[in-house]
């Protein structure tokens, strides 16, 4: 199957790498377009695919396209490529609803998806976003093409805001919680990067631990904590300060903005 890159950034590279890694696709398989020269050879160098100077010649060898152009780049991007090829087009650009897509895209397949920061390191987490014109086939196609790089799940596009807010935004609330962590380690003497890594591999390995369990989140707080033991007073400490209320606040904020910009 012939894959192509219109847009290659940081997040259609993480796909890229993860397809390669996983044996979903083959190197001659992969192509991409850059208009700058040097940048076209250095991506070509380092991922061991062809590159092209206009999106056009992507788009006619491609079976499948991973759209992963900016926002306001996409329908001057589309309107400039003769769209009789008609390729699966999958979107991985941030705000752009299946309306408009369907606007943009001369009659063309297309799925939406929203994938994560944590692509980057296959540990990602993509939604598929739903329509009722979606083929069992291409969902099927797409789900497997992005267990490269991580988890998928299918939603409505009615969901995505708090998709956006717990996926796409919180490994900034993540990243803020590791460093906490490592920064209230160091008050007690241990240095900043042994504390840093312990949190984080604390973290990773806990989120590990919630998806293979069968059991809810709360539930193994419970056996974490023993009656009378230090995690107890950690856990009553941060009912105290309302910490999941602060979480919840951040989100409903998250959820507002998203809501904001989608108008």
């Amino acid at each position: 199957m012939k894959i192509g890159f219109i847009g290659f950034g940081n997040m259609a590279q993480a796909i890229a790498t993860g397809l390669l890694e996983k044996n979903i696709a083959k190197s001659e398989d992969l192509s991409f377009s850059n208009r700058t020269a040097s940048k076209r050879l250095e991506l070509e160098t380092s991922f061991g695919i062809k590159g092209f100077s206009d999106n056009q010649a992507v788009w006619d060898r491609s079976e499948v396209i991973f759209l992963a152009v900016k926002p306001y780049q996409v329908e001057a991007v589309l309107n400039d490529i003769d769209q009789t090829h008609a390729p699966l087009i999958i979107s991985v650009v941030a705000g752009i609803t299946n309306h408009q897509l369907t606007q943009f895209l001369n009659g063309s397949s297309f799925v939406r998806t929203m994938p994560n920061l944590n692509a980057q390191v296959g540990e990602g987490i993509t939604a598929i976003i739903e329509r009722e014109s979606l083929e069992e086939h291409h969902l099927e196609m797409v789900s497997k093409l992005f267990s490269a790089v991580g988890e998928v799940v299918v939603l409505p596009e009615s969901q995505l805001g708090a998709f956006i807010a717990i996926a796409g935004s919180s490994p900034a609330l993540v990243f803020m919680f590791i460093d906490t962590l490592a920064r209230a380690a160091v008050k007690y003497g241990l240095p900043k990067d042994k504390a840093t890594k312990i949190a984080a591999q604390a973290v990773l390995g806990s989120g590990k631990t919630v998806l293979k369990s069968q059991e809810s989140p709360w539930t193994l707080v419970d056996k974490v904590s023993s009656p009378g033991g230090i995690t107890v007073e950690g856990i009553l400490s941060l009912l105290q300060s309302d910490f999941s209320a602060s979480i919840i606040q951040s989100v409903d904020a998250m959820v507002d903005k998203n809501d904001e910009m989608s108008k």
